[in-house]
């Protein structure tokens, strides 16, 4: 199948949908994490560790609220569990409006709590939409809306509170917000329950851990998120250390995330032609290289811009795998749960590699990069074993 062919499949009453809700709700959550250390410190004149323990609480009650989501998505509906989780969009923008910082940690809980319901049904909303034969391509091109919408997002964000202050901005999130919760609700089609089997039951978490393939999976999941972690709070860092220049440190943050939304198109496209196995095990092994090198050229512009460059476009690229993978080893009524689960393992990570590079990186610049390195090794091996596994069972049947 040619990309047109894969494009048309992807043009139907679901994916589109799912796509444009996802770019809007990007472009409407960015200014809550781009400009939240900010509006910290110049409106509530508070230290930057207020906004550092507010997007940990969006990290961990995400993962958190991920799991509980899954079983929302797989009991309920998946397009009640997105809807619910939309909701958070419109504390993001509340933020910007409510000074008082009891206001302010008690948004910041609801955020993180609606933020696990609306990434896990997104998700497993785009496993039901995209046909099988373009997963690949269509978990890319999910990804890239939702990076768009950030980036697009950030940039108005930024421009209205020069202009008009904050408040403004979190005026626009509100009303933008209702906007795409009526559109969703009338144009968004429910994921209908017909076509799965007579029989099936559904399965609970511990069933689910129960089973090799999860556990592997998860572990695929977590392994390489936590360099993500890592690298996304010290290479613009390390950068400005080796450097002296802000422009730099954000040149970087801009080239290596568009150079990972080429990549993921690339990558899910092949997906789709010749199967997960080769771009999963071949983009691991870069994030597994990547690390290494940026650990070695910890203090080198030009090392830390090609290798964390090359990391970013790996890490994206197994992210984009991951809707593909989930689908291949779970049943019509164990997608959601499997999501949140995942999404659980990829919260945990970016927690646990940040907190790691913040604090080894005030023994050595590559010692942080040299430890998570080993978990993308370890990442390869599982994913080996994964694939084998898989192939077992088809064989089997």
């Amino acid at each position: 199948m040619n990309t047109r062919q894969s494009l048309c499949e992807l043009t139907n009453s679901r994916f589109l949908p799912v796509w444009l809700a996802t770019f809007l709700l990007g472009l409407l959550d960015a200014p809550v994490n781009a400009l939240l250390p900010i509006y910290v410190e110049v409106e509530l004149e508070a230290s930057p560790l207020l906004a550092a323990g507010l997007r940990s609480t969006f990290l961990f009650l995400g993962g958190c609220f991920a799991v509980p989501a899954g079983y929302f998505c797989d009991r309920i509906g998946i397009k009640p569990a997105y809807l619910l989780g939309v909701t958070g969009t419109i504390a993001a923008g509340a933020v910007f409006i409510l000074h008082q910082p009891v206001w302010l940690f008690a948004l910041c809980l609801y955020i993180g709590m609606a933020a696990g319901f609306s990434t896990t049904a997104s998700q497993a909303y785009l496993i039901h939409a995209a046909p099988r034969t373009s997963m690949g391509l269509g978990a890319a091109t999910f990804f890239l809306g939702m990076t768009l919408g950030s980036a697009i997002g950030s940039r108005l964000a930024g421009q209205i509170a020069d202009v008009y202050g904050f408040a403004s901005v979190g005026v626009c999130v509100i009303i933008g917000v209702f906007i795409v919760i009526t559109g969703m609700i009338v144009f968004m089609p429910e994921i209908s329950n017909r076509s799965i089997p007579t029989g099936e039951t559904k399965t609970n978490h511990l069933v689910l851990l129960a089973r090799p393939n999860v556990r592997l999976l998860l572990a695929i999941r977590f392994l390489p998120t936590c360099y993500w972690g890592t690298a996304t709070l010290l290479i613009p860092l390390l950068i400005y250390r080796a450097s002296h220049s802000l422009t730099l440190a954000a040149d970087y943050s801009a080239v290596s995330l568009t150079i990972a939304a080429v990549t993921q198109i690339i990558t899910g496209r092949l997906a789709d032609k010749f199967g997960p196995r080769r771009p999963t095990l071949i983009a691991s092994s870069c994030v597994a290289v990547s690390a290494i090198c940026i650990g070695i050229w910890s203090d080198s512009v030009a090392g830390l811009f090609l290798f964390g460059t090359t990391g970013a476009a790996a890490a994206w690229s197994v992210s984009t795998m991951m809707p593909r993978l989930i689908d291949a080893i779970t049943g019509p009524l164990e997608k959601g749960r499997m999501v949140g689960m995942a999404h659980l393992a990829w919260s945990l990570a970016m927690l646990g590699g940040s907190l790691w590079g913040g604090r080894a990186v005030e023994w050595d610049a590559g010692l942080p990069f040299f430890v998570v390195a080993a978990g993308c090794v370890a990442t390869v091996g599982c994913l080996v074993i994964f694939f084998r596994r898989m192939e077992r069972q088809q064989a089997i049947g």
